[in-house]
């Protein structure tokens, strides 16, 4: 198994369930699979940034991407 490095930078109510960090990921992990490994509840509502771009959650992740998770906030 191959295994690849990221930075994961949460913002907003995320940081409460994962810190900033460095982290090795295996080689074609999806956002979609890094945000189940991680164990973040799907009531959440992510925005993720990609080295400042915005993608989607079947995007592949590759080795140095910084990820900014950020959580979108409702209301009314």
């Amino acid at each position: 198994m191959t295994l690849i490095q990221i930075h994961l930078k949460p913002t907003g109510i995320i940081r409460r369930y994962v810190a900033e960090k460095d982290m090795k990921i295996t080689v074609g992990l999806t956002i979609r699979g890094l945000i189940t490994q991680l164990s973040i509840p799907p009531e959440l509502k992510l925005m993720v940034f990609i080295d400042g771009q915005r993608k989607n959650a079947d995007d592949i992740l590759e080795n140095g991407n910084e990820v900014r998770l950020i959580t979108l906030l409702s209301g009314g």
